[in-house]
Formats: structure tokens, sequence, C-alpha cells
């Protein structure tokens, strides 16, 4: 008796993840002829989408269907293609019927989420499997993936019913064919085994051939034990009532007839691989032993009782079968980068290269993905090894390698990352590395030899405002193999000290030519005398790994005169000794003479003449 006469269909509103391969999720069922009501099987269908009873939800990527006939094949497509959530499309995969199946109960039908796999249609088969129907293998590839390990094989199949020796050997016979043609795949092949292979136990011949030792041995998500009883309720699969709705199969729900089992090479942990833990029967919660699925209250989303309702009353009505649905596990996809690989570095520099490492595939649980297990190894100038695991994107892993740094030129060599994993994308990547190792710069205050001192004269008077004096530097034998300079401070000791500044000078990236440091001295109300100061002109490598900072001293002897024209000797006033020491400083007068009072460059007669104009 159903509790309610009409069909609610639930929606969840999800974020989905559109037009990339994460886990994928596998769901097996037998529609019995499409007997059922539309709307139920509509509802049902768009549950298989919503269930989020591991933690999650996800779009179902493969739906296998038995008992398609011709009748139920359009309806079927037009049933996926309506419960699909929103901008999530499907393929309907190789369809076949070959002639007497549909007056058995109906072919085999496969559908394929298309933004996230692909059909491979020379890998589909037909096998014959008894009762006059057939297996259908498909061959699936993940998109995103090009390893061959992340192809992979779902056959759908359903056995002969009934109990009795004669039954149990067509079914016998079914599997053994079956198992021929995944064994003949080779060793490791990944192969998922769906089906109603209606076995009443796990005495049955046919099972015992389905998890027989082999390339293809089918590892049952539940074990190898029995199904049978009420402690076994939650596996179960027909029939979803007592009495059967719409002149369908009924009889409550005892029997586990149908499966979802991978095969070994299916379920290793590595690759394309089933999370076992994940097997279940949406809609069934467990005590509903031998009875209607929707007696009483539905507890499979407990506490949402409602929902666990609704999905239980649909299933009554939409089908003799319960659905399965199943995880498996992707490969991982491996990104690797180097983080701020140096281009220019200083010799004997300690450099260090981060290569950051992270799994990228999409996921919507992050136990279905394969964690990348990877190593680091080094070419060239480039020296280290390294392994890890590389975490899901958006996280990441770093790890460390070094640069020979201790010959000047061109340092090439590659990070090369690379990861064994079964069917992982992009299992090798190799990352160049091209850095130009430089000399340290090398200030100096003479325009053709290595100097780091200089001592400037500079005669002058008081009052004369700021009088100007300039020291050359160079980044001497400056070549593409050497750092440029930088110019960062100047600073001042000395009697004068309070005196000079630095008018114009400090500056970066010197490379060929002079770069001009222009001084200036404050001479407003200076006393006359002699004055000594040092300018310490700190200099640096250009802003690369390695740099490193360099002292270069401009030394200032300063003699200062008096404000009164003429007076040489600073007695404040204009007399034979002032006339006598211009008379023994003649000649060329290099920079700024004070005895050069005409300013000609020469102290000469010129200057006598204005001295004596200029007697007190």
């Amino acid at each position: 008796m159903f509790k309610t006469q009409s069909i609610v269909v639930i929606f969840i509103v999800l974020g989905w993840v559109a037009s990339a391969t994460a886990q994928v999720r596998v769901m097996h069922y037998n529609i019995a002829g499409y007997q059922g009501d539309d709307t139920a099987m509509r509802a049902v269908l768009a549950a298989m989408h919503a269930d989020n009873k591991m933690g999650w939800a996800q779009p179902v990527d493969i739906f296998l269907f038995n008992e398609v006939n011709n009748t139920a094949w359009p309806k079927i497509i037009a049933a996926v293609n309506a419960s699909a959530p929103a901008g999530v499309t499907y393929t309907a995969g190789t369809y076949t019927s070959a002639s007497g199946e549909t007056s058995a109960s109906g072919a085999q039908a496969m559908f394929y989420r298309s933004d996230t796999l692909t059909e491979i249609p020379s890998g589909h088969a037909d096998i014959f499997s008894g009762a006059s129907r057939y297996c259908d293998r498909w061959q699936m590839q993940l998109k995103g993936y090009t390893s061959a390990l992340s192809k992979f094989y779902i056959y759908g199949a359903h056995l002969k019913a009934s109990t009795g020796s004669t039954n149990e050997e067509v079914r016998r016979t079914g599997m053994v064919a079956i198992r021929a043609n995944a064994d003949a795949l080779g060793a490791g092949a990944i192969c998922i085994f769906t089906g109603d292979f209606n076995f009443y136990s796990n005495a049955e011949t046919g099972y015992t051939v389905l998890i027989a030792a082999g390339n293809s041995q089918g590892i049952d998500p539940y074990g190898n034990g029995n199904w049978t009883g009420s402690s076994n309720a939650w596996k179960q699969t027909q029939a979803p009532l007592v009495v059967g709705y719409n002149n369908m199969v009924g009889g409550g729900l005892n029997d586990r007839f149908d499966f979802i089992v991978p095969s070994l090479g299916a379920s290793d942990g590595h690759g394309i691989s089933a999370m076992t833990s994940t097997m279940r029967v949406p809609g069934n919660d467990g005590i509903h032993y031998n009875t209607d699925i929707n007696a009483g209250n539905n507890t499979y989303y407990s506490p949402d009782i409602t929902r666990s309702n609704i999905l239980a009353d649909n299933l009554g009505m939409a089908s003799d079968h319960i659905a399965q649905l199943m995880e498996f596990q992707v490969p991982a996809k491996m990104s690797a980068l180097l983080v701020n690989a140096p281009t220019r570095v200083i010799k004997s520099a300690l450099a260090s290269i981060e290569v950051k490492v992270q799994n990228v595939a999409p996921y919507f649980n992050s136990t279905g993905v394969e964690p990348l297990l990877f190593a680091v190894a080094c070419t060239g100038s480039v020296l280290g090894t390294a392994s890890g695991t590389g975490p899901l994107s958006p996280s990441s892993i770093s790890k460390f390698v070094t640069l020979n740094t201790s010959v000047v030129g061109t340092a090439t060599g590659s990070v090369n990352v690379t990861s064994s994993n079964e069917g992982v994308e992009t299992p090798s990547i190799s990352l160049p590395v091209s850095t130009q190792v430089v000399r340290s710069s090398n200030p100096s205050l003479d325009p053709t030899a290595d100097l780091d001192s200089v001592t400037l004269l500079l005669d002058t008077q008081s009052d004369l405002g700021s009088v100007t004096i300039d020291a050359g530097v160079r980044n001497h034998l400056y070549d593409s193999n050497q750092a440029k300079l930088d110019i960062d401070s100047v600073s001042f000791t000395g009697t004068a000290a309070s005196r000079l500044s630095l008018a114009s000078g400090l500056g970066a990236g010197l490379t060929t030519g002079t770069h001009t440091l222009r001084f200036e001295l404050n001479t407003v109300g200076l006393t006359p005398g002699p004055y000594a100061a040092v300018a310490t002109v700190r200099t640096s490598d250009e802003d690369i790994l390695g740099a490193a900072s360099r002292n270069i001293t401009v030394n200032f002897d300063i003699i200062v005169g008096s404000s009164i024209f003429g007076d040489v000797n600073g007695d404040n006033m204009v007399d034979a000794g002032d006339i006598s020491l211009i008379l023994l400083d003649f000649g060329h007068c290099e920079g700024w003479c004070i005895t050069d009072l005409d300013q000609s460059g020469d102290v000469d007669s010129g200057d006598v003449a204005l001295a004596l104009l200029s007697l007190t």
C-alpha cells in the first residue's frame, strides 16, 4: 500500500562541477522493460544524481540498464535526459538488440556523461550469455586523460532468471563467457561487471566464476560472504514491493540479484579504482526485509524521513528492482612549476629553486582521486633530488633544489618531476632552468684603474654660497658577465661633515661609462682655515640573489679663505703676503684654486694685478 497517491520528485540544489572528470559515479538498474510509472522512473534517476549518502552528491557518470526492449528504449532516453541536472548531458552508448532479446525481457543499454567520458566504439562487444540474451561490453575513456590506463571496460549483463540446476547452469556458462572475454584483455585490465545476474547465493557456480582467480577476477565490494537473510537486507535489490506495481514482479525485498563488481585491476587502489565502501542500494535502509520498501517510514536518508519516504515510493512504482550506486576513484593529474627561478645570480650565491607540485584532478570528494606520488631529479647545473605526495589543488607542496653558481656564465639544466602513478595524467614534466651567473660589481673612483679611495683638494673662500666638487665612479671592467652597480647612499665624517652634502649621484644599474657624484660645500659663514672630511659611498650589486654591498671613500682636503677679495691667506686684509702666495702659486690651476682670482684656470700676472688693486 502506497502512503501517497501523487508522485513527488525532490531536487536538491547542488553546485555541479561541469566539464571536468572527477570521480566516476556508476549506476546499475534493471528497469523491468519500463513497465513502471514514467514520473516515478524520472524521480528515481534524479535521486541517483542527488544521492549524498556518502557525504557528497554528484551527477551519475554512467547509467547501466537491463531489460531495455524496443518499447523501453525511447522512454529511457527521454527519462535520462529529463532527470539530468542543469548543464549535464548524456550520450547513449552503442546499443544492440539481437533477435530474440526483446522477447527475453530486453537488451542492455548504457548512457554516459558526455563532458566526463567518451566511448571508444571499437571496444564494444556482444557476448552471448544464454537465454537469448547478450552481455554488452563498452570501452570508455576518461576525458582530460590520455594514458592507456585511463581507459576501462564496463559490462552490462542480464543472466537467466529462476531457481533450479538448469537455470543455474545457464547463468554459469554465461558468466564463463563474460569472464573469458574480460580475461582475454590481459593482466591488470580495468573492468566493471554490472548486471542483473540472478544469483541466489554466494554458493552459485556462476558467482564463483565471477570471483575466480584470473586476469579479471571480480572483487565483490561486499566481500564473498552470504548475502541472504534479514541481516543482509541492506544489500538486496528485488523486489521493492510484495505485490508488484502494474503487474511487475513482487515478493518483497529479499534477493540480491543485481551487482556492480569491479575486476582486480579496478580494485587495487591505483588509477581507476573502486571506492568499495561507497557501494549502496539507494532507498534500501536495511530494515524492510521481505516487505514493501515503503512500509511505514523509510530511513535511508535518516534523519530526513520525508526524503527517504519519497524515494521509497518512487522505487516501488518505477521498477521491480532497485538501482545500485558505486563511486570509482580517478587517476591523479600532475602539475609542476618553478617558483621565482632566478634568471641572474652573483657567483657563489646560495641559489635555491622552489618546485611546486600539485594534483589538479577535479573532485567532488578528496577520496575520489588517487594520491599523487612524485619524484624530483635534476640535470646540468641544477642539483638535488626530492619526493613527496602532491596535494589536491588548490593546495600544493614545495620542494627545493639548488643551482651550481660556482662558474661565471650561463648555468643551464632542468628540474624533472615524474610520477609512476597508474594512469596519471602528465606523468613527466621537465622544467628548464637557464640562469646567468655574474661577477660582483666593482666600484672604482678612477677611470682606468681599480681605485676604492680618492682625495679631492678644494681651495675656496667663505661666504661664496654652495661650492661644488665632482667625483667620477665607474663599474670597473664591466661586461655582460658582471653585475650592475647601484650607488645607494653617502655619509660624511670629519670637520667639514656638517657643511658637505651630495647634490646628485645616487643611482642604480650602472654598467659602462662614468657616473658623476656631485658634492656641495656650504661656505656661508664658514670660518677661513683648513678642513677635512670623508664621504663614505655605499654601493651594492644590482638586486639579484647573492648581491653584496661595498664602500668606497672620497677624502676632502679643504682650504677656506677670507671673504675679502684677494685675501688669499685669510688674515682679513690684502697685502704683500697675499701677493707672495699668488707668485708662489704661478702656473696652471687644476680645478678651483684660491690664488686664481680671475678664475682663468691659471695663476698668473692677471691675478697679481687684481691683488694689487685690492690692497688695503
